[in-house]
């Protein structure tokens, strides 16, 4: 045997198999091609040669599936490897199969009057006559014979072309892959190496075919355990055939993720790009997460990122989104070109007619043909990973240019988009977030993922500003060396199965560890940053944020000591049983510190509030209760208003029966609504605190037979705040609890914050569009308020909410159990307020205080003095970060950004000198270098973020 091609053809119940020839990485077999799969092993085998040859199957492992009432996991695994078989490949055979494959296609999917289909059937008809059917009832070469014949005649075929105003069907490779869903992290980590392997592989077969990978994180994944073949990635970069272009470190969730954390998983995925590839993402890929936030045009624009592609929309449950080829206008006026392409899919004429051209089959094709008549078909299998098998490049060949069928081209995805970019007419523009009609219920889903998430971010924050201030203030570079495994460990924890809690049970458990192990080593860290002075009975409150604060602090208590300086104080047992001591009135100026003095003494007795077990008089409220421990009637004093409307008393619990039709752990459908009871039953109800800072009432309910719900009402003295400090025993499958506000407030929308500021949305249902943002995502706040007064929900982890007309809903658990069996059961933990506000909507009413709500003071035993290390001359503008820098000299990031939605001229003030400051885009490069003074100017627009780097 000399010059031959050979293939391997495993028989395997294995869906996956990496194929290893002379110790390299080279190829994969997947369930989808069955046993008629070959791979490519080697070309130019000369006689004598020797092959080295392995296989590495993964033996797979059931999982519950995605259906509610899925059967649970077997324990057994679900494949098995046999034997393997050596090939050489009938090229005749081959080449006349894919022929007949593509003009049965074309018979199958044009339209029933085309002359090109009439000459098309002619002509297989005649292919018909020649053909034998059973080669195993004549000689071989008889069979081969009748194969040329019926080639000779198919061949003419393709002579019949496209004219120049068919429509484009561009194709590139692809896999979709989830970093962990049905399968844990370390497996994706092989999953990536059988599926780019083979990428090269048919590069090897097929100098036209190129591939897309999207995710930065993965190409880490392959750097770190398979650096031979990183190292053929980059080559096939650099050939062109290998697109690195998704802009992000990892596919995250685009609801949840916070501004800043979003903002870093641009940063992080570009850089690795430039320092691996030297190339810079120009499009955002994201086909498969939960909805789009409006903030991600800006963020995009400030990373260098000009295109956004996602398949998801076409996944709507009541709407069909209008466009597929748009503008897309974020929540600041950025505007990025978006295309909703297809993936999962053959290159094949079937299937791009039916994309492209009319839709038969899948109801998707080319919405707005007078806008573009290009679309982008991503093929190749994907979730678990695989890619594109040979067939399908095969296919992609033979449509190339037939007439009747979409001009298949292959190109790059960032070489699309520039196109299309340049061809389309009078785009429309889409201004607003992409919510999707679906899979709403990974808003709340798997509790701790969120509340560990949210905690994470704030800890990362907060870590980062005192790093930059301890180096700032003793001169040396900023260096974040002990803070980038934290923010890797979120940004991957922040992946569009981990967060929303849609995965197996072993990657929920990994999630939960690290970002526990994250929070606490943060917690390490910053107590270890803060230069406090020994104890000797003094306590430093660090106040994170950039305004200033006095909201009421809870201290440890020590028995037989108060802080000193005639602060109204209190002893406490929180829900949790802790002994605190609440100190009101302490004055915390931004981005500094306070230094509380412990002396001997008990709080002052006395009381600000009566009751009377029924009706409570705070100094702000009259509140009347009703027999299970809600509010029947809350009126606010200074105004004489009733804020409770129609409908249930305020903070009403409601559970109820939650079995989606097909996502379990995703979805909460339209008609839960009408399953909703209030069935919770106060089992007691005791005043726990009565006295100068807040009143507490301890109410523990009955839920169901299963679950139950302890929760201290707070009423304070100098807030209008009302806290519900939460913990839920929650044992039940299938049940959805929520929190409902029904107020007297009138206001056709709510304002829901989102990242970097916030959406208004109808409080109506006039419309479908209306009717299905049912349940929607919030992140520390949603309010609803007239001109002069409102009412704003506060939460430190709960991120599903439902507004109607007046009342205000905050989803507070969902026992979702596929694919995690297990549910979601234990003890969970989580605060919410409720907040009426004088005057109407505005930074100083609802933001800072749900800022306030969720960054906690940073408490540290002994004495720092920290003065102000940034001021900010305006309340709606927020430092949402204060980091190092990436490149590690000496200078630091601010990240601020205009929360109201108006337009604001601010000044920052520093506290130290600054050498230089400049205005850098969020790639952190210096665009435009100001005055270097110590009051530095601004003008935002509206929710304009803004990187200024400072150096010192």
């Amino acid at each position: 045997m000399a010059n031959e091609t050979l293939f391997l053809k495993p028989h395997t119940g294995g869906h996956e198999t990496l194929m290893w020839t002379n110790g390299l990485p080279s190829g994969i077999f997947t369930a989808s091609h069955g046993n008629h799969y070959c791979n490519l092993l080697k070309s130019n085998v000369q006689g004598g040669e020797t092959i080295s040859i392995a296989l590495e199957v993964y033996a797979g492992h059931f999982s519950a599936a995605s259906a509610p009432l899925a059967p649970s996991p077997r324990p057994e695994f679900m494949n098995s490897y046999e034997s393997v078989d050596i090939c050489v490949k009938n090229e005749l055979m081959a080449d006349f199969y894919f022929d007949l494959k593509t003009f049965n296609q074309m018979a199958n999917a044009l339209d029933a009057n085309s002359f090109v289909r009439a000459h098309i059937i002619r002509t297989l008809t005649q292919i018909h006559e020649a053909l034998y059917y059973s080669p195993d009832n004549i000689g071989k070469e008889a069979f081969e014979e009748a194969v040329a014949q019926a080639s000779r005649l198919i061949k003419p075929l393709y002579e019949y072309t496209n004219t120049a105003l068919a429509p484009t069907a561009a194709v590139i490779g692809h896999s979709h892959m989830d970093t962990a869903w049905r399968w844990t992290i370390d497996e994706t980590v092989k999953k990536v190496a059988r599926t780019y392997s083979n990428q090269l592989n048919l590069m090897q077969q097929y100098p036209e075919y190129k591939f897309v990978q999207s995710s930065a994180y993965h190409g880490k994944m392959i750097l770190q355990h398979y650096p031979e073949l990183f190292e053929r990635i980059k080559t096939a970069v650099k050939e062109g055939r290998y697109e690195p272009n998704g802009a992000v470190w990892i596919e995250c969730d685009c609801n949840l993720t916070g501004g800043e954390m979003m903002l870093r998983q641009f940063v992080w995925g570009q850089r690795f790009t430039r320092e691996h590839f030297g190339y810079t993402s120009n499009v955002f890929w994201l086909p498969d997460t939960f909805g789009y936030s409006p903030s991600i045009p800006q963020i995009m624009k400030g990373c260098g990122v000009d295109y956004f592609l996602t398949t998801k929309m076409s996944w709507n449950d009541t709407n069909k989104f209008p466009y597929d080829t748009f503008y897309w206008q974020g929540l600041d006026g950025t505007k990025v070109l978006t295309h909703l392409n297809k993936t999962h899919l053959w290159p094949d004429p079937e299937t791009c007619i039916d994309s492209v051209q009319d839709g038969r089959r899948s109801k998707d094709a080319i919405t707005n043909k007078t806008v573009s008549n290009m679309r982008l078909l991503a093929y190749g299998y994907g979730d678990g990973g695989g890619g594109p098998q040979f067939e399908m490049i095969e296919m992609a060949r033979r449509a190339a240019d037939l007439e009747g069928c979409p001009r298949v081209e292959t190109m790059f995805v960032g070489d699309f988009m520039q196109r299309l970019e340049q061809s389309v007419t009078a785009p429309p523009v889409y201004a607003g977030e992409l919510y999707l009609e679906l899979h709403r219920g990974t808003l709340t889903n798997q509790h701790t993922i969120k509340r560990n998430n949210r905690l994470a971010e704030i800890r990362i924050h907060d870590l980062e500003y005192l790093t930059v201030r301890s180096a700032a203030e003793q001169g040396e570079a900023s260096r974040d060396t002990d803070i980038k495994p934290l923010v890797e460990t979120l940004l991957i924890n922040q992946f569009h199965d981990i967060l929303p809690g849609t995965s197996i049970p072993a990657v929920h458990d990994q999630s939960i560890a690290e970002t526990t192990e994250l929070i606490h080593t943060a917690e390490q860290r910053i107590r270890q940053t803060v230069p406090a002075k020994p104890d000797n009975g003094k306590l430093s409150v660090l106040n994170t944020l950039s305004f200033d604060r006095s909201d009421v602090i809870y201290l440890d208590y020590k028995e037989g000591l108060v802080v000193k300086g005639g602060y109204k104080q209190q002893v406490v047992t929180d829900v949790s049983g802790s002994r605190k001591l609440a100190v009101a009135g302490v004055q915390v100026k931004a981005l500094s510190s306070a230094v509380l003095e412990l002396e001997a003494g008990y709080p002052a007795a006395g009381s600000c509030f009566t009751y009377d077990g029924r009706v409570l008089d705070t100094p702000l409220y009259k509140v009347v209760l009703d027999e299970r421990g809600y509010m029947a009637s809350l009126i606010d004093k200074s105004m004489n208003r009733e804020l409770r409307g129609q409908g249930y008393a305020l903070n009403t619990l409601l559970m109820a029966e939650d079995v989606p039709t097909a996502w379990d752990s995703w979805d909460i459908d339209a008609d839960v609504e009408l399953k909703f009871r209030d069935n919770a039953v106060l089992l007691a109800s005791e005043v726990i605190s009565d006295g100068e800072v807040e009143f507490r009432i301890r109410n523990a309910y009955r839920l169901t037979e299963r679950s139950s719900l302890v929760q201290d009402v707070i009423f304070y003295a100098g807030s209008k705040q009302i806290k519900f400090e939460t913990v839920m025993d929650w044992q039940d499958d299938h049940r959805l609890l929520k929190t409902v506000f029904d107020t007297s407030i009138l206001a056709d929308f709510a304002r829901q914050e989102l990242q970097f500021g916030y959406m208004k949305r109808p409080t109506t249902r006039n419309t479908a569009v209306e009717q299905a943002k049912f349940e929607v995502c919030n992140h520390k706040y949603t309010d609803l308020s007239e001109n002069r007064y409102g009412a704003a929900i506060l939460n430190d982890c709960k991120y599903g909410i439902s507004v109607h007309q007046s009342q205000m809903g905050l989803t507070l658990h969902k026992g979702g159990c596929r694919p995690d069996y297990r549910g979601d059961k234990g003890l969970h933990a989580c605060e919410y307020a409720f907040m009426p506000h004088n005057g109407g909507f505005d930074a100083d009413t609802v933001i800072q205080p749900a800022y306030a709500f969720n960054y906690k003071p940073l408490l540290i035993p002994g004495e720092c003095s920290y003065a102000s290390f940034i001021r900010v001359s305006e309340p709606n503008v927020i430092i949402e970060a204060i980091k190092p820098c990436e490149d590690n000299d000496n200078a630091y990031i601010v990240r601020l950004y205009e929360a109201e939605g108006t337009y604001t001229n601010a000044a920052l003030a520093f506290e130290r000198d600054v050498r230089q400051a400049a205005v850098t885009n969020m790639l952190e490069e210096v665009q435009d270098v100001l005055a270097a003074v110590n009051d530095i100017p601004l003008c935002f627009k509206p929710f304009e973020i803004k990187t200024i780097k400072i150096s010192y």
